[in-house]
């Protein structure tokens, strides 16, 4: 597992070789010559792209993109319906890790070396609780088990490790994500105006906001709606979490909670794996606005990096993205894409022109025709 976990660090580079979709694409969007004039377009993402970020909001007055390639993927490619299934394994992949992370605690017990013991949870922990926060996403998406019962009761079990009660109002929010992806107000992925005034153009700035992604995150969805949130799979979540926290504490003592505190922290923090966050929607090409990721970090994080992909079909498991992405190449091969995490989190920290304005923003809310 920790040799896994160094993957993420290789050296690449962002793949910017952006060619112009296929003429059947274009044709039915309306957009076949791709002219300059056209930069509305919700699929021209591949004409006119800057080499650098944009520091400011890239302002759009159409609808996602991702609603118009759903529609022509099912067109085109009906076949791809097939993929939209559940895939059990995640289930077995959720209680494997909640033993792996219960077993690292227990060996953990006596270690009175709170710096070995931040490393373990900074590697192989914050590893392990990335991996499970994955899976906690397709179980949002209902993609694990047919029975949605099922489904939420595996959000609990899988918020085990990570301490806080956090995957019931995670689902809650991901699915406005979903809705209102890049809505002013409506997304609850975009920063705070605050946030990106205070902390978002300085490198010290965004790497205190990386630092602090999880306390940001956490304030933000105060902003936002908690209609239907409040039910019992939430009470359920807090109930949970109190009994597995309280007799981890009691059973194995400080140093094992120190572990999980650090893994849970930082599999969403100031680290090559949570720099996906900014991956996924920051924008580093005008008018495309979300990303997917083909790097190595698949391996050890269930192919969360094939991000249009999810966004176009979102109820395609883990398992198969990587087949929607070859069954329908001309969708995806000539839309800007990373290849490592590492080098994101160093461009979004150094990079005086990538901030946290750099996405695309729409007003709420104009669906597509």
């Amino acid at each position: 597992v920790p040799h896994l976990t160094l993957l993420t660090f290789l050296p690449c580079h962002i793949s910017c070789a952006c060619k112009e979709m296929g003429p059947q694409v274009q044709d039915k969007v309306g957009h076949a010559d791709m002219k300059a004039s056209e930069d509305k377009s919700p699929l021209a993402f591949c004409q006119k792209q800057s080499s650098g970020y944009h520091p400011d909001y890239v302002r759009v007055d159409y609808a996602q993109a991702h609603h118009i390639r759903r529609k022509l993927l099912m067109k085109d490619h009906p076949e791809v319906s097939a993929l939209i299934d559940t895939d059990l394994s995640s289930a077995l992949w959720v209680v494997l890790i909640v033993a792996f992370q219960a077993v690292m605690s227990y060996l953990l017990r006596d270690v009175e070396n709170w710096l070995l013991l931040f490393g373990l949870g900074y590697t192989i922990g914050a590893a392990m609780d990335h991996a499970m926060w994955v899976l906690v996403h397709d179980l949002t998406h209902d993609a694990v088990f047919k029975s949605h019962a099922w489904n939420m009761f595996w959000h609990l079990v899988a918020n085990l490790p990570m301490l806080f009660p956090a995957t019931i109002s995670f689902r809650h929010y991901h699915l406005m994500h979903h809705s209102y992806l890049n809505e002013t107000y409506m997304d609850p992925d975009m920063p705070s105006l605050w946030e990106a005034n205070l902390l978002g153009s300085t490198a010290l700035g965004k790497a205190l906001w990386m630092l602090g992604f999880p306390i940001f995150q956490g304030v933000r969805m105060i902003r936002y709606s908690q209609e239907g949130l409040l039910d019992r799979w939430l009470i359920g979540n807090y109930l949970f979490q109190a009994l597995y926290v309280g007799g981890s504490w009691y059973l194995l003592g400080p140093n094992a909670m120190f572990y999980l505190a650090v893994s849970s922290y930082f599999s969403i923090s100031l680290h090559p794996l949570g720099a996906r966050w900014v991956a996924e929607h920051y924008a580093p090409a005008p008018n495309q606005e979300t990303y997917s990721y083909y790097g190595s970090a698949n391996l050890i994080a269930f192919n969360i990096g094939y991000h249009n992909e999810h966004h176009d079909l979102p109820k395609v498991p883990w398992s198969k993205l990587p087949v929607l992405k070859k069954m329908a190449p001309e969708y995806y091969d000539s839309l800007v894409s990373h290849n490592s995490y590492l080098r994101i989190m160093w461009d979004f920290i150094f990079d005086s022109n990538f901030t946290l304005k750099s996405r695309v923003v729409r007003w709420p809310k104009k669906k597509s025709s």
